[in-house]
């Protein structure tokens, strides 16, 4: 299983050598074909079947959750294709904290979503968590988690919020 080092590095190759932070372009530009579908409460799934990869995205998702749906699924792309060469990657939730692939995804996915420099550009001016999340128009969740993987390079935030894994239920 990767640690957080190798998906902040895999991030970052990623974002260097594509010039985006765009999940869809990036989905693009690796070959993993993106389709949406009436899910039901089904938010996105990712399946590699015979060398192929597809992400399917809820098409009834708002554009701001169908981004981050993506992005998570790229995660699963990234991180897990010998896991979905076997199962079907199903995200009911996102921030499901109990299955490490699931919070390795989120963790991918706040990566390529919130620039480290954003982050700490806001909590210098004394933003605390709920703030930059308001800040950007972002789940405070993805920021939680981005602020944890910033405490493992050195950073000193305070996390005050436990990462809800239901937030994105109807």
């Amino acid at each position: 299983m990767p640690n957080r080092d190798y998906i902040q590095t895999v991030v970052h190759e990623l974002i260097k050598k594509y010039d985006t932070r765009d999940p869809f372009e990036l989905c693009k530009a690796i070959g993993v074909e993106v389709f949406y579908a009436d899910l039901g409460s089904l938010k996105g799934m990712y399946k590699y079947l015979k060398k192929n990869r597809f992400a399917v995205i809820n098409e009834k998702l708002d554009s701001y959750s169908k981004t981050l749906v993506c992005a998570h699924e790229l995660g699963h792309d990234i991180l897990h294709q010998d896991l979905a060469k076997r199962v079907c990657l199903q995200e009911f939730m996102l921030y499901d904290m109990k299955s490490r692939p699931e919070y390795e995804a989120n963790l991918f996915a706040s990566e390529i979503l919130l620039p480290d420099d954003k982050i700490l550009t806001l909590a210098h001016d004394g933003y605390d968590i709920e703030q930059i999340a308001k800040a950007l128009s972002i789940d405070i969740n993805l920021v939680a988690i981005k602020i944890s993987s910033l405490n493992t390079r050195g950073y000193q935030f305070n996390n005050v919020i436990d990462v809800k894994s239901d937030f994105l239920r109807k």
